[in-house]
């Protein structure tokens, strides 16, 4: 079709986006490389892999000629695959619009017309699977019906735990607690995430379940698998999945020849973020690879092992630094080795440092690619070289104090100003920025630390909004959702409403102390508000709602039917919740609750409605109902904001968020939280900045990958570990476009081991002492 020279034109002229061998030698060859070439494409922070693999994309649709619909491109997250789809589909109408306007295509207008760029298949491998097991099922055959994570968590509660009692079964808190390698904080919602983390690792890892069984190597884990057992018994019985089971139908599918059509299809598969890729998921990719292998096509895959961060939710990254040798076992396939290291996104001194930090360990070294060029300065036009900042006082106080004044200064003030030897610079917000250009990055964005008292994003909050002009932050996973005001005031709002006075609450016996006990916190909080409430311009005010559904009669409205779906009755309520209407954490949490509701209605009899008349004889048991799946998860903290629902951040806030979450995004002034909560080398948060043993996931991997193929890990607990901590701060430090500030106390500053200041797991302080490396401020 297009002429490649023609091509690489138009992007330049149409995308502003360079692509010439000159440019940069190894983009121009991942994106050019013949169709028919795999593509192992190890990809630096910055250097433009999701340019890259739209490009490819285009290239093979418009220059090789390729339909759409034969290209399928996944990624790890919804928000990755959004952007994915939005630059394919983007870029390739403009690069369409282009060709549609040269004389030299003329021959191809019909053809270009009726491109359907819409037919590349992308999204995340959850998505896609499911996408793929509905349209290609069988005759007769039912589409899977997904439950979400926080769903699969209640179902595990109930289920798993409560119904038999095993919430109290001290075998399986010993169980849990030996793989934590601890029993702090160990709870019922702590106790649900680690039954589900095992059945996860089982499928995902493909772990013989009966030579692990015959082993017999902890009482606890029969009580873990009887659990199990029964949560999975109820999604077969109700015809469900979740996502771990989606996956393993698909590759089941994907090997019995039932998806045969799909796969005839299928000429180019182009995989990102595969560093965090765990077994399962490697197979069903090589199960692709091997259908492209014999449609003549090809398999592309980008990641970055010193970027992965997801081994908490079992991502192997073994898995990316092997694939060529793995795949060219499997399948025969060898996939040609390209390195992109030029960083489009970052100063000079940010690119140096990054380099600097992750080559400081070298113990971290024989755990990443090998041959892995260093990161190269590669960012264009006119900007500032600003000294890397360090920010760090003797308690937190005066830390969020100070970090909120120099906020305050880049954002509404005339700048920072900062003499460094001759130099002076004024650190500020680009006129046409906003506050979302600043993120303070945490290894945790909880404000309130576990014994209640405030860390450094509260007190910033709180400092933040003292100014003439406030400055809010974003941070809706700054608080355990049972413990959000808001939430507290709506799901007390809804106990009164549908179990006025705990009568029905009160019948359950096995309802776990713990929930009781925030359940009665969240009806205290509704009723104070109501005595509070004046009423907000309504008809009739919140007490008088709220008293009319404990008496069942209608109010402002006709008679309602004989069920009251939950949600209805929790959008009446939010009328009187202003905050969960207008403010953007409100709506978050609205929408976790919502979405709750929603998961909720497949796993239970009455679809998360009310049985209105109270003298029918289903009405205790909606409301029981009610209790079980939708307000006890909460309350038990099962259910968490998710990250899927975050899809755009506010640009009237700073964001506040965990390292993981910033994994992706870049900001112009990054500050990473190198240490506010370090006044002491005290053992109980050693984990955070110089482990003193593994943690969970360690664990897991040495207590099932021996069950595996893949064997139990070459490195030891401790040194995975380590390797960890660098990873999470080598991805906070590479998020920063322009400024890089660290912030600390004086004590990590002065003398706390911390990999996140440039110490060594052999203890060695590779940064000057005093962090002299930095311009103090």
């Amino acid at each position: 079709m297009i002429r490649w020279n023609d091509f690489v034109s138009v992007v330049h002229t149409s995308l502003d986006r360079d692509i010439s061998k000159r440019k940069d030698p190894d983009q121009h060859r991942a994106i050019r490389s013949p169709s028919r070439q795999s593509l192992f494409i190890v990809a630096g922070p910055g250097s433009g892999k999701t340019t890259v693999i739209s490009l490819r994309v285009l290239k093979l649709i418009l220059v090789d000629g390729f339909d759409p619909s034969c290209i399928l491109v996944t990624t790890f997250t919804n928000k990755a695959a959004d952007e994915l789809r939005s630059r394919i589909l983007g870029w390739g109408d403009r690069l369409r619009q282009a060709f549609l306007g040269s004389s030299s295509y003329f021959d191809l207008q019909q053809q270009l017309h009726t491109l359907n760029l819409n037919r590349v298949v992308t999204g995340t491998l959850d998505s896609i699977s499911e996408e793929i097991l509905t349209a290609f099922r069988a005759p007769g055959a039912s589409p899977p019906v997904v439950i979400e994570d926080f769903a699969s968590n209640a179902l595990i509660i109930r289920g798993g735990l409560f119904a038999r009692g095993r919430h109290n079964s001290g075998p399986l808190r010993d169980y849990v607690a030996d793989l934590r390698g601890t029993r702090w904080g160990l709870n019922v919602s702590e106790i649900s995430a680690s039954l589900r983390e095992i059945r996860e690792r089982f499928v995902q890892d493909q772990i013989d379940s009966s030579q692990y069984r015959a082993a017999g190597r902890h009482p606890g884990f029969q009580v873990a698998c009887d659990a199990i057992d029964d949560y999975t018994s109820e999604l077969e019985s109700r015809g469900l999945s979740d996502f771990v089971r989606l996956e393993q139908d698909f590759l089941g599918q994907l090997r019995s020849g039932t998806l045969g059509r799909f796969l005839k299809q299928i000429r180019f598969v182009l995989v990102d973020e595969y560093q965090d890729t765990n077994l399962l998921q490697e197979q069903i990719y090589f199960e692709l690879a091997r259908a492209t292998q014999q449609n003549e096509g090809s398999i592309t895959v980008v990641g970055d092992d010193d970027q992965s961060l997801y081994r908490f939710r079992g991502a192997t990254v073994d898995l990316f630094q092997s694939f060529p040798r793995r795949i060219k076992r499997q399948l025969g396939i060898d996939p040609f080795v390209i390195h992109l290291s030029r960083n489009y996104r970052s100063t000079k001194r940010i690119v140096d440092f990054c380099n600097r930090f992750i080559g400081l360990d070298q113990d971290f070294q024989n755990a990443r690619v090998v041959g892995k060029p260093s990161i190269a300065p590669a960012r264009r036009g006119r900007f500032t070289n600003y000294p890397l900042l360090g920010m760090f006082r003797r308690d937190v106080s005066i830390l969020a104090r100070d970090l909120a004044q120099f906020i305050y200064q880049t954002i509404h003030g005339r700048g920072f100003s900062l003499h460094v030897q001759a130099n002076h610079y004024s650190i500020r917000i680009n006129p046409r920025g906003s506050p979302a250009d600043v993120a303070l990055l945490c290894s945790s964005p909880q404000e309130l630390d576990p014994q209640g008292s405030p860390r450094l994003p509260f007190l910033l909050r709180r400092e933040l909004s003292r100014f003439t002009v406030p400055i809010r932050i974003f941070n809706p996973r700054g608080q355990r959702l049972p413990e959000i005001r808001d939430v507290q005031v709506l799901c007390g709002l809804v106990l009164e409403c549908i179990d006025p006075d705990s009568v029905v609450q009160n019948t359950i016996r096995n309802l776990p102390q713990d929930a009781r006990v925030v359940l009665d916190t969240w009806r205290t909080t509704a009723m104070n508000f109501i005595r509070n409430n004046p009423g907000l311009g309504s008809r009739y005010t919140l007490r008088q709602f709220v008293n009319a559904w404990k008496r069942r009669t209608a109010l402002g409205v006709r008679r309602p039917s004989r069920e009251v779906p939950l949600v209805d009755l929790i959008y009446k309520l939010v009328t009187w919740i202003p905050s969960m209407q207008n403010d953007i954490e409100g709506i978050v949490y609205l929408e976790a609750i919502t979405r709750t509701v929603t998961q909720s209605a497949l796993l239970s009899e009455f679809g998360s409605q009310i049985i209105f008349d109270q003298n029918d004889p289903d009405s205790i048991g909606s409301v029981k109902e009610v209790l079980w799946d939708v307000l006890v998860p909460i309350a038990t903290g099962a259910i968490e904001v998710n990250e899927d629902l975050l899809e755009t951040l506010p640009s009237d806030r700073i964001n506040v968020m965990s390292i993981h979450q910033a994994k992706g995004l870049e900001f112009p002034l990054v500050v990473v939280d190198v240490g506010s909560d370090f006044r002491t080398d005290h053992h109980a948060h050693a984990f955070k900045r110089f482990p003193r043993k593994g943690a969970k996931p360690h664990n897991m991997e040495d207590e099932f990958r021996r069950y595996s193929q893949m064997g139990r890990p070459s490195r030891k607990p401790l040194d995975r570990a380590f390797d960890d901590l660098v990873r999470q701060y080598f991805v906070a430090y590479s998020r920063a476009q322009d400024v890089l500030l660290f912030a600390g106390l004086d004590s990590v500053r002065e003398h706390i081991p911390n990999i996140a200041t440039g110490w060594d797991r052999r203890g060695n302080w590779r940064f000057r002492q005093g962090l002299r490396n930095l311009t103090h401020i």
